[in-house]
């Protein structure tokens, strides 16, 4: 039963895979007729393609020709079209460039340098393919009018807007000078006479151009800027004059008198009538002066009596070379400041290779100003220093400024070489060193007699004021003197220091205290022994109070260690010269023998001789010493107290032994003076109010 089933269930599997066979075979026969129906449309496709790219590579080869054609003909119309452009340019641009530039804004001079720029590029072409044409020639003329036109314009434009800086301007740039920097003064005042914005774009894109063309508008630069800045210069200068002669006490009073015209026929009355007394005040004076050695009317200080001799009066300010000295030290800074202002100026109106020469040019006459100003003011300091006046230091103030400025002259002249203002202050430094000698051949040849009353010399005032002045300025002096041979050897003899400045100074002090010596001992031979003494005492005083009150003692010291010492040990010496005065007036109250218990004749002779003597020398001392000055209360003071310790014990001891005796029947007429009296009128020896 089983095989059966199991056979038959083989003869099923085997009738359907006979069934599948079957549809397989059918199946393989149709994908063969679909695959041999394929294979013909694609050979038919081919064969047609190939008879395609038969018939269309020639049209290829013909279009490519007929655009390379075309292309060729687009190139010749623009070459055309460009070249008769060249040949039209001089009809097309005529008007314009004819017309010249337009110059209120940078757009139509654009429009101009554009039109410039085409007949530069025709005159390119024209020289490079036909120079024998004759439209060259009018390129080339409308060209260099179009140039001429524009420079012309740039010029005009320059002018219009080009102003000389006021006074006031000026000042203002140099009062910024201690509180800002260079840079900051020069952007905040860039503006200040170089016209506005939207001008000064215009001129550099002018010459901008210009400079590309190879013709820069230096030269109309320099004619334009520099006058400008030399009527700055001359502008300031003139104000600065102006106001120093409105601040003189000449003009004040001059002013004062032509106030108003009511009050100007009372002021010259006035003005007569005080000159007139004053004239017969001085002339009694002297000629009380001149017999009796007082004098009328309070006495003047030692620095009062100086300034009048330098030419102030009491309350007037410095003299003129320290006005002359300010005045050339701010025409410096404004040289300075006016030299930023032209370099700002130019910058982008010329090549920076041309900017050295430019600036050079345009400050020539400025500097050229400035080194006669300079001269000027170190010419007034060597009539000062030969007179021995305040002013010969003025110089010194000056070249300090200079130096000062020297720093910012330099950066404001960059590029340009700072030549110009270096020789100003070496030649101000030479000037200065020779005032220095100058001064000291002053005090040699220094005329002036002392005083009759034996005060303190003009010319001790003025060589410690000389050395307060130096002193002002010691880095300048000290620098300046370092340079001199002589004070090198000199300082190179003396102990090295740490400030070499303070130690050239102490030199040169040390010269000048040394010929003030000699000078002051040959004028003290005009006095008496006493007088001669009390003159010395007096300078020598006020010299070392005036060195030690202004520090210059410790200067000094570097070059002489002991010149405190020296000067108190020469103080006691005229001290004890005068206090030797008294000697002739001691001898005669000394007695060479005791006299006898009981006079004779001789004796009471001798002794009203003595007395007599004594009374008669006295007198002719109390009223020459009377009139003795001595300035310092505290000298004054000793020498009184020296006059009685001199004096009173052997007049007391005299008088105490024999005004007692019986040596006159008019004792009045010999014994006129007790020990009191003596010590009082010797408290009014030297009294100012005498």
């Amino acid at each position: 039963m089983y095989a059966i089933e199991k056979k038959f269930e083989i003869e099923m599997k085997l009738k359907k895979e006979m069934t599948n066979i079957q549809e397989l075979k059918a199946a393989a026969n149709r994908s063969s007729a679909l695959a041999g129906d394929v294979c013909n449309v694609l050979g038919a496709c081919e064969q047609r393609l190939q008879q395609l790219e038969t018939a269309v590579l020639p049209l290829y080869g013909d279009t490519a020709r007929l655009q390379h054609i075309h292309n060729n003909m687009e190139r010749t119309v623009k070459a055309l079209d460009h070249v008769i452009n060249f040949y039209m340019m001089s009809r097309e641009l005529a008007d314009l460039i004819q017309a010249g530039p337009h110059t209120s804004s940078t757009e139509s001079l654009n429009i101009y340098l554009e039109a410039l720029d085409k007949l530069a590029e025709a005159q390119n072409y024209f020289n490079k393919n036909n120079p024998q044409s004759v439209e060259l020639e009018n390129i080339n003329q409308l060209y260099n009018t179009g140039v001429l036109k524009l420079e012309s314009a740039f010029e005009e434009l320059l002018s219009r807007n080009t102003r000389p800086l006021s006074p006031t301007t000026l000042m203002d740039m140099i009062a910024l000078e201690e509180d800002s920097s260079v840079e900051s003064v020069s952007v905040s005042v860039s503006g200040s006479g170089c016209g506005s914005g939207t001008a000064l774009e215009t001129m550099r894109s002018a010459a901008a151009w210009l400079s590309a063309a190879g013709r820069p508008p230096a030269a109309a630069l320099l004619a334009v800027r520099a006058p400008a800045a030399r009527s700055s210069l001359t502008a300031f200068k003139d104000f600065l004059r102006s106001r120093s002669m409105a601040a003189s006490p000449l003009m004040k009073s001059k002013n004062l008198l032509h106030r108003s015209d009511s009050t100007k026929k009372t002021s010259k009355l006035q003005k007569v009538l005080e000159k007139r007394a004053n004239k017969l005040m001085m002339k009694a004076s002297q000629t009380l002066e001149q017999s009796t050695g007082l004098a009328i009317g309070p006495r003047r200080s030692i620095n009062e009596s100086y300034g009048e001799e330098c030419g102030e009066g009491p309350g007037q300010g410095p003299g003129q070379e320290e006005a002359d000295a300010e005045c050339a030290g701010a025409l410096a800074a404004c040289v300075c400041r006016l030299a930023r202002h032209e370099q700002r100026a130019a910058l982008g109106l010329v090549p920076l290779p041309r900017l050295p020469a430019l600036l050079a040019a345009t400050l020539k006459d400025c500097f050229a100003l400035l080194a006669a100003d300079v001269e000027r003011a170190c010419n007034r300091s060597h009539r000062a220093a030969s007179r021995c006046s305040r002013g010969a230091a003025a110089c010194w103030a000056l070249l300090a400024r200079l130096q000062r400025l020297q720093p910012d002259v330099q950066r404001a002249l960059q590029p340009a070489s700072p030549a110009p203002y270096t020789a100003i202050l070496n030649s101000c430094q030479q000037h200065c060193v020779r005032t220095l000698e100058e001064w000291v051949e002053g005090v040699k040849s220094d005329s002036a007699a002392g005083a009759v009353d034996g005060t303190v010399h003009q010319l001790a005032a003025a060589a410690l004021a000389h050395c307060h002045a130096l002193a002002a300025h010691l880095p300048t002096v000290g620098a300046a003197l370092a340079q001199e041979p002589a004070y090198m050897r000199a300082a190179s003899q003396l102990p090295a220091v740490q400030d070499r400045n303070a130690l050239m100074l102490a030199i040169y002090m040390r010269k000048v205290l040394a010929q003030l010596n000699l000078a002051l001992r040959s004028k003290s031979e005009q006095y008496p022994d006493a007088l001669k003494a009390i003159f010395l005492l007096n300078n020598t005083l006020y010299l070392l109070q005036g060195l030690q009150r202004g520090g210059l003692l410790d200067v000094l010291a570097l070059a002489e260690p002991q010149c405190e010492a020296t000067y108190r040990d020469i103080i006691q010496e005229h001290k004890n010269n005068y206090l030797q005065s008294w000697n002739k007036l001691l001898s005669h109250i000394t007695l060479d023998e005791p006299l006898p218990s009981k006079l004779r004749d001789k004796d009471r002779q001798l002794l009203k001789d003595k007395f007599a003597s004594f009374n008669r020398e006295w007198e002719e001392c109390r009223r020459a010493q009377t009139g003795y000055s001595v300035p310092d209360a505290e000298l004054r003071e000793s020498l009184k107290r020296d006059n009685k310790q001199a004096l009173l014990p052997a007049y007391t001891a005299f008088y105490d032994a024999h005004a007692h005796l019986p040596f006159s029947k008019n004792p009045d007429k010999y014994l006129k003076y007790t020990p009191l009296q003596i010590a009082t009128q010797l408290d009014g020896y030297f009294d100012e109010a005498a």
